[in-house]
């Protein structure tokens, strides 16, 4: 009879197969090599031979529902997706709330594990040992679990990769890996497309000149944050979900997961495509490689052929010089070398076992392997529920099958596991999570029945059903019961709130004549123009910093300053200047390093820098402080508005005696003087939001103040193109002109909020979407997820080293504390006459020209904000200011002028109510335009249309990009037309790194049927709901001007 037992590893297994053994009244005995739980999930500065290894940022990618134990939740408070920090918290409150420490015996290796001599009569096992000193020492166990793990033995295939031995660079295995900082401005590859490879390569890419990531065969890739912002696995690892899976054909299942997936980013433009099908596989988790992939910070290439030198050629002939480092993201051996030869034979690629746990062969079954599993789901529940099964198999109340039965059985397990997944020598076994959790529960007389539950506990069977399939479903009833899993069960989505309630958002009022109003007009507009609105909401981008310039390391006082990581928000093809397209092989979303080489490309085209005198400020003063003073017959003003920075420290009581350190954004370079710190961000504009993101990565712990909240969008739109490029569009800019206000924001922020709920994250605005510029970040709502990113209301004052905060709440040991709180626009060079505006400001007609000025010879270019880029808009100031100033056209009087400015300045002032502010807000297209018709530049559609429908098409229903600005008039370029035309080619041409079928482009054009309904059903909806459009009547002209975007040019 089986009364002592060996337990192999402390890590999660081990400490479920201890606390298992414990249940059944066994006696376990753990044996841990190292000095502390937790195994695999046990950071350490230096690698440790034969142990497994994690690097710093490690974030586990399955949420803490689903992988915690079945009769132990993780603490409400802990973020969903934990660091690993925080999953060895959750262990050692484990191991100290059931006493399990004190049956581990640490810094004690197990050297072998042999049958005794009397093996056949009682089933014992010896076990020796060695402790840190080398000391060995020998035991008798009447059985045995095997909780070792398999990530100790790195697999470094040099072997397939010719040159390796003289590549001049350096090479390693991810398990070496801890973090980017030997990477810093370094030329990297990546080999391998793992979980692992994946999040080194993304990691990577934050510091590296250039990171490639090789794939043999390529990998669908999830997002952690799924619908409505929750975790992926809690929305679909479910029963339901898994009743679908038995009934549906597999083909179906591919076919519809991989369109789920293409449809956020199409994995054939973005070089991912794998050559399986999507649930023949485990997937790739990670939110951030896409977004990498379409900056251009990863290259997807293919496998790697050879190294030649410090090159690296991969197996479509592609080379890549100057790889300073390679990391070997290959996967890991796994093997058993304490264990008999004779114990664990083979089956196809997998060691023989039986459910994956024991060994058919043996006379007694007292030899047990827990956590050896590979499934889409977290490996916690799976290997506690085998270690239960085995207890009570040891135990002698569970038995198992004839040894041929058991066999027999392996034999039928491995020959499904090739039939239905990709499995090689690395990833030799597959399992289905559910399926897998009941058959071993079933084992152990643990399953939950269904039928039952809906008789008797229908709130529960509901929830069993509907709900994520949570190891407490496993404590229900049978051996182990515990009282707490049914509230366990019913509460578990307000664990998964708890952490994301960090700061209080108003519920949204809703009433039943405002749903009658909706769903009336949803069905007068009509299936076709739903559709548009719902898929692609007017959401236009923010503007770039006006006066980009080469990154300093310091920040210099009178110029505007900006971080190292620093990536614009406006996609390429939407900010290249309207006759110099960017390069084919520029990434879509640049990092601002590419964008100055493009401006300098730009420069050297058209002769600019003879004309420009460096290091002078214009009375000019050169760099030795000598003033020289000049006449000229027109100034263009281009010094941008983001030079002086508003500190809003006395406005915050308690400040002066704040122990930690006040910064404002136009002081921040990069993250690394806050690691490790608590650090509070104040403002969540595009800086507040990329900064907070960039210092979560680091620090302690991150916290993000907002005053109003944002609605936060990504660059991505749907099957991965560049958002701005699908947003903003004339068909788009027509639709919102034509329904609704109120219906387009219901419909906009219902997207937005199927992606991440704003409310849920403790970022719902007090403003409509359309109201305001939104935040532009990939990142944020995945940091908030994993709680490295706290959102928090506005700041209300500092205590000593704390601060505090509108809701009443405080955060203690504030180290830093970053402002970004904008700027202030000062032209100090410029005649105080000119500051005519509200609050003495610089007033300006259209943006441009100030009205007092008796002659039109001084411009401004530049100051305004837009949702959309800034370049295009510049650009077409400079042409327009430069023909005024020569003469070639004219200004109205002064006196409309003036009326003008105070027209723009109170259709504005609604959504901005700072005056400042309010003066500054332009709308992108019907600026550009009415600019543009200044110039003489304004595309004329219905002629496109009539003479060549292809471009005119493209023109009306195409992103609105600088080139059409170059079709006619003025400044003529004869290549515009082709520009238009082949400007999605240039898009795809950055992510084509990876050969693949080319993927389908977007269609430009729509047929004919349906954009005829389309219109109808606007015209219907703006004819019936005259009220709707009530807004606008107080100002008839401003009506007119929005419509005059559609008609043809002069």
């Amino acid at each position: 009879m089986v009364r002592r037992v060996a337990v192999i590893g402390a890590g999660p297994s081990g400490l479920a197969s201890i606390k298992s053994c414990l249940e059944e009244g066994l006696e376990p005995v753990c044996f841990e090599s190292s000095d502390d739980i937790g195994g695999l999930w046990r950071f350490k500065e230096v690698s440790e031979p034969k142990r497994a290894n994690i690097y710093r940022s490690l974030t586990i990618n399955t949420s803490k529902e689903m992988i915690c134990f079945s009769d132990f939740p993780i603490p409400a408070d802990y973020p969903n997706y934990m660091h690993h920090s925080r999953i060895l918290q959750y262990f050692r409150l484990y191991a100290e709330t059931f006493k399990l420490l004190q049956r581990i015996r640490f810094q004690t290796t197990v050297r072998s594990v042999r049958q005794s001599s009397n093996f056949s009569r009682s089933g014992q096992w010896e076990v020796v040992t060695a402790s840190r000193e080398g000391v060995e020492e020998r035991h008798v166990f009447d059985a045995v679990i095997v909780c070792s793990g398999h990530y100790t033995s790195p697999h470094l295939p040099l072997r397939e990769f010719p040159g390796i031995e003289a590549f001049e660079g350096k090479y390693s295995h991810s398990w070496d890996y801890k973090e980017p900082d030997d990477m810093k401005g370094k030329r990297v590859v990546v080999v391998g497309i793992g979980n692992s490879g994946s999040d080194i390569a993304v990691e990577t890419s934050r510091v590296a000149e250039q990171v490639y990531l090789s794939t043999r065969r390529g990998a669908w890739v999830l997002r952690q944050v799924s619908d409505n912002g929750l975790p992926v696995d809690i929305n679909y690892n479910t029963r339901f979900i898994h009743i679908l899976f038995q009934v549906l054909p597999m083909s179906f299942l591919n076919w519809f997961g991989e369109r789920m997936l293409n449809a956020m980013y199409d994995h054939t433009t973005y070089a991912l495509k794998p050559k399986h099908r999507l649930f023949s596989q485990i997937p790739v988790i990670n939110d951030e490689l896409p977004h990498k992939i379409l900056a251009g910070s990863v290259v997807i290439k293919p496998n790697v052929k050879e190294f030649v030198g410090s090159s690296v050629v991969f197996e479509d002939g592609s080379v890549v010089e100057k790889v300073d480092a390679v990391v070997f993201a290959t996967g890991y051996n796994y093997d058993f070398s304490f264990l008999p030869r004779n114990v664990l034979q083979m089956s196809g690629h997998r060691v023989a076992l039986y459910k994956h746990v024991f060994p058919p062969a043996l006379e007694h079954n007292t030899l047990a392997v827990v956590g050896f599993i590979h499934a889409l789901g977290a490996i916690m529940p799976q290997a506690e529920m085998q270690a239960r099964w085995v207890a009570r198999v040891f135990k002698g109340l569970k038995k198992l099958p004839s040894s041929q039965a058991m066999l027999k059985s392996v034999d039928s397990d491995t020959k499904d596991m090739d039939k239905n997944f990709v499995l090689s020598k690395l990833t030799p076994l597959h399992v289905d999570f559910v399926s897998y959790m009941d058959e071993i529960a079933g084992e152990a007389g643990v399953r939950p029945s269904l039928l039952w539950l809906f008789f008797t506990d229908y709130p529960l069977f509901k929830q069993i059903l509907w709900g994520p399939v949570s190891a407490f479903q496993y404590r229900l009833t049978g051996p182990g019961r515990w009282d707490g899993a049914r509230q366990a069960i019913l509460t578990q989505s307000d664990r998964m709130y708890q952490p994301l309630k960090t700061r209080q958002v108003d519920k949204p009022k809703s009433s039943w004549l405002g749903r009658l109003f909706k769903l009336s007009l949803t069905a007068a507009v009509g299936g076709g123009a739903a559709y548009y609105v719902h898929r692609h909401p007017p959401s236009h981008l923010t503007s770039l910093l006006a006066s980009l310039r080469p990154l300093s390391e310091r920040a210099e006082p009178e110029r505007s300053s900006i971080y190292r990581s620093l990536v614009v928000n406006t996609s390429k093809e939407m900010m290249c200047f309207s006759d110099f397209p960017m390069p084919d092989h520029y990434p879509n979303y640049m990092k601002h390093s590419q964008l100055l080489q493009y401006f300098r490309l730009y420069s050297e085209h058209f002769d600019l820098l003879r004309h420009i005198r460096f290091q002078w400020e214009v009375v000019t003063e050169d760099r030795e402080g000598q003033e020289e003073r000049h006449v000229f017959d027109g100034v263009l003003v281009c010094s941008g508005h983001y030079t002086h920075p508003i500190s809003p420290l006395k406005d915050f009581p308690g400040h002066d005696t704040f122990q930690g350190r006040c910064c404002h954004s136009w002081e921040y370079k990069d993250a690394n003087a806050l690691r490790g710190k608590r650090v509070l961000v104040v403002g969540i504009g595009n800086s507040g939001g990329d900064i907070a993101v960039e210092i979560s990565r680091s620090a302690e712990k991150t916290f993000l103040s907002t005053r109003k909240g944002a609605w936060v969008i990504g660059r991505m739109s749907s099957r991965g193109l560049p958002l701005d490029m699908m947003a903003i569009t004339r068909k788009n800019a027509l639709l919102t002109l034509l329904l609704p206000r109120a219906l387009v924001n219901w419909a906009a922020e219902r997207d937005l909020n199927h992606r991440y709920d704003h409310r849920l994250y403790g970022l719902q605005p007090t403003h409509r979407l359309l109201d305001r510029r939104p935040l532009i970040n990939d990142d944020l709502p995945g940091r908030v997820l994993q709680g490295a990113l706290v959102m928090k209301p506005n700041l209300q004052g500092f205590q000593g080293s704390g601060v505090t905060f509108e809701d009443g709440t405080a955060e203690e040991n504030i180290d830093a504390v970053v402002f970004c709180t904008g700027y202030s626009g000062t032209f100090s060079f410029l005649p105080a006459s000119l500051f005519q505006g509200s609050g003495g400001q610089l007033s300006l007609y259209r943006r441009v020209f100030p009205p007092s000025l008796e002659r039109p010879t001084l411009a401004v270019m530049g100051l305004f904000q837009t949702k959309g880029p800034i370049m295009p808009l510049v650009e077409m100031q400079a042409r327009w200011a430069t023909r005024v100033i020569a003469g070639l056209s004219q200004l109205p009087p002064k006196r409309l002028m003036l009326t003008a400015i105070e027209t723009e300045r109170k259709r504005n002032i609604k959504s901005y109510p700072c005056p400042r502010q309010a003066a500054l807000q332009v709308d992108f297209i019907s600026y550009l335009d009415s600019i543009a018709t200044e110039v003489g530049v304004r595309p004329n559609m219905i002629k496109l249309l009539l003479t060549d429908p292809r471009l005119g098409l493209e023109v009306l229903l195409g992103p609105v990009t600088p080139y059409q600005y170059r079709l006619t008039g003025p400044g003529k370029w004869a290549g515009a037309r082709q520009a238009i035309l082949t400007q999605w080619e240039r898009v795809t041409q950055a992510l084509n790194t990876r050969p693949e079928d080319p993927p389908e482009l977007p269609r430009s054009s729509t047929p004919t049927l349906v954009l005829s309904l389309m219109v109808a059903g606007l015209a219907t909806t703006a004819y019936y709901c005259k009220g709707s459009l009530a807004t606008l009547q107080w100002d008839p002209t401003a009506l007119l001007d929005r419509i005059k975007v559609y008609l043809p040019g002069p």
